[in-house]
């Protein structure tokens, strides 16, 4: 749409209005004339209704000297009655017109008298709801007729042959049903043809339509021409103007317009914003000379900074460097007397039996400290292969069950110790997975030593590995019943050199690196490490991996 001129917009918004406008008027006008249609019917059936009312009264009037003349020498009637006359006059009257006029009733002396569906309905409406008229547009024998409807009420001249006594033989040989002044006895019923006033109001609706329709295209043509006078013309002089702007000339001014003050305030600020436009390039090559120098300085700046940062970058390089490699040959010197330690204590307590219980606690404090520094000794030294990225995955079929038991062979002798329970499940469906067999042990060894550590003696620690086959993921998960860890300390956990209880008194000691390294390897196996614990009641690790590497996967790994 934005790329339609706004003439075009707006010959298909007047076409749009124009053609609605016509349909408006054309509904409108055909609900008017089919109500003035109706109301003409309806004034012409109640004059008819009228006539006919005036004709039977006139005759009923009158029947007593009709009756003088109407019978014959042997005392037989054969004179004229209201009845006879007003259905004679119908029949005459429906011969010689358009229009069927009858008179009806429910219970008519003649049957050519009973009404039919439509005359039923209004002649229960006289009787039960007192209407003067009943009409309506409907069908009759197949054509759209009008039908209406007026009451005939009994007078008094009526009751000689309709009043009482009920059942009693009057003059025409019928019985008298009994009626009283004011009673129904039937209604006028005249039926309408529509056909010439059908023509008539077409001929109404499309005379208003044309007219309609021609007033309004003028109005629509005067409001299309004055649009482009007052809008479209001064806006394809002001884009003239902006196409010279746009090849370089600035000196344009346009001239003010007759067609409104809108349009010669937009001219002013055209010709304010090009004599801006003008003075602005004038002083621009300077601005651009001045702003170049000012940048080339900053450029000058900006160089010796990035030098500044790299040398900065090469010390922090050879600063880590240097402390990853200090660490790692400290935590290999102090590795391998701590091995010893270990060693000859194993030998001591082979060989020989304590003396007293004092000798036997010394020994064993003498082994699980060792063996604590010396988990901490290989967290430090694993760390710093990290940071160095010496450490690589050396991918394998790994049975899990293998990992269990030597981690179990581990940490059972420290549980045992401390009077803690350690158990180690295994689900039969656990398949084998491509993993490192090394850092897997890592992992489970850090969270099980760390779970022995955290618990205190009465109560228990289980490892426990099962296969997810919904997720294609083994769990792994180390579950205990220690002191468990806040809500606002789990995510620190697993960040290097942390501690849930990392101040200066603190009654468990480590490096607070044995978390950071699990979730480091975790990762490495594309898998994922998370804890829920509550405070006093225990924790539990879940260590989740895929169990089956991709292709891209291995990809990462050569890289």
């Amino acid at each position: 749409m934005g790329n339609v001129t706004l003439k075009t917009k707006f010959v298909v918004l007047i076409s749009a209005l124009i053609a609605a406008s016509l349909l408006a008027n054309l509904a409108w006008t055909s609900v008017n004339k089919r109500a003035q249609m109706e109301n003409e019917l309806r004034e012409k059936g109640e004059v008819l209704a009228q006539q006919m009312d005036a004709m039977w009264e006139f005759m009923a009037s009158n029947q007593d000297r009709l009756e003088q003349i109407s019978y014959t020498e042997d005392g037989i009637y054969q004179g004229l009655h209201c009845a006879i006359v007003g259905r004679s006059i119908g029949l005459l009257f429906t011969s010689q017109s358009e229009y069927e006029t009858r008179f009806v009733n429910f219970d008519p002396r003649n049957a050519a008298d009973a009404p039919d569906e439509f005359e039923a309905a209004a002649l229960n409406a006289f009787k039960e709801e007192g209407l003067a008229e009943y009409y309506e547009v409907t069908e009759y024998e197949g054509e759209e007729v009008f039908r209406y409807l007026a009451p005939m009420t009994i007078e008094e001249n009526c009751l000689d042959c309709h009043g009482e006594p009920k059942g009693e033989i009057d003059v025409t040989g019928f019985p008298k049903e009994g009626w009283s002044i004011g009673d129904n006895g039937g209604a006028i019923s005249i039926i309408m043809p529509l056909d010439v006033y059908r023509e008539n109001e077409q001929s109404a609706i499309v005379q208003d339509v044309i007219f309609f329709g021609g007033m309004l295209a003028f109005c629509l043509v005067v409001v299309y021409v004055a649009l482009g006078y007052l809008v479209t013309r001064p806006l394809n002089k002001i884009q003239a103007g902006v196409e010279q702007i746009q090849t370089g000339n600035l000196d344009v001014e346009l001239a003010y317009t007759e067609s409104s003050r809108e349009m010669n305030t937009l001219t002013a600020d055209f010709n304010q914003m090009a004599e801006e436009l003008s003075a602005i390039y004038g002083n621009l090559e300077t601005q651009v000379e001045d702003r170049t120098a000012q940048l080339a300085r900053a450029n000058d700046v900006l160089e010796r900074q990035r030098a500044q940062l790299e040398d900065a970058n090469d010390r922090l390089r050879d600063e880590n460097r240097y402390k990853s490699d200090f660490l790692a040959i400290m935590s290999h010197e102090l590795r391998t007397p701590l091995t010893s330690i270990i060693a000859f204590a194993e030998m001591l307590n082979k060989e020989s039996d304590p003396k007293n219980e004092k000798e036997a606690e010394t020994r064993r404090e003498i082994e699980a400290n060792s063996r604590a520094l010396l988990f901490m000794i290989n967290d430090i030294l694993e760390m710093s292969r990290l940071d160095a990225g010496r450490i690589e995955m050396n991918v394998e079929t790994v049975d899990l069950g293998d990992i269990a038991g030597l981690v179990q062979s581990v940490v059972q002798p420290l549980a045992k110790q401390n009077g803690i329970e350690f158990t180690c499940e295994i689900d039969a469906d656990v398949p084998l997975v491509e993993a490192d067999f090394e850092k897997l042990r890592h992992v489970l060894e850090n969270l099980a030593g760390n779970a022995v550590k955290f618990t205190p003696e009465g109560g228990s620690v289980r490892l426990a590995i099962s296969y997810h086959p919904e997720c294609g993921e083994v769990w792994l998960r180390v579950a205990d019943t220690g002191i468990g860890i806040a809500k606002k300390d789990q995510q620190r956990v697993f960040e290097r050199f942390v501690q849930a209880d990392s101040s200066a008194s603190r009654k468990y000691s480590g490096t607070g690196l044995g978390l950071a390294l699990a979730k480091e390897y975790t990762e490495m196996h594309n898998g994922s490490i998370s804890v829920e614990s509550v405070l006093g009641k225990g924790s539990v690790f879940t260590v989740r991996i895929p169990a089956k590497r991709s292709a891209s996967d291995d990809e990462g790994d050569g890289e």
